[in-house]
């Protein structure tokens, strides 16, 4: 079950790595086109370009970081709130607990121990994605700009 776990926030994570760097580089493509293009333009109407461009960047930005911030803020809570929970409700039964989780033990790490390879296959495989969607959507941006600056 937790290699299922694992396997999925993997997952999640390399999703969202994908989605992120796709923004980014997107982005900056957009951006330097249309700043090369507006270089193209007199002056007084490449500068009301650069300064739309500018405010749209800023934008996007704040609105980019604050949702990192509030993910990352309602994760972290989200956590505590379990680990809370998780403490206040082993301290009840604690000392019955202790002998049963000794015994446990034993078997629950020969198990782990066979997970191990697993999770880190799922996890090798999640930064080949990673890497491997960061170069692409970098080579994807390269191309746009280039195509688009030599029109």
């Amino acid at each position: 079950m937790a290699v299922f776990l694992l396997k999925l926030i993997f997952s999640i994570l390399s999703a969202l790595s994908n989605m992120a760097t796709r923004l980014i580089f997107t982005t900056a493509a957009h951006v330097a086109v249309q700043m090369i293009q507006a270089l193209k333009v007199p002056g007084e109407r490449s500068q009301r370009i650069l300064d739309h461009v500018k405010s749209m960047i800023t934008t996007c930005m704040e609105w980019f970081l604050n949702l990192a911030v509030d993910a990352i803020t309602s994760a972290l809570s989200s956590v505590f709130d379990f680990v809370k929970e998780g403490v206040f409700s082993s301290s009840s039964g604690l000392t019955g607990a202790v002998a049963g989780l000794l015994e446990k033990s034993r078997t629950s790490l020969d198990e782990a121990l066979k997970d191990i390879p697993e999770v880190l296959e799922a996890f090798s495989e999640m930064v080949g994605k990673i890497i491997t969607d960061f170069l692409s959507n970098c080579s994807d941006a390269v191309a746009y700009v280039t195509e688009n600056v030599l029109k």
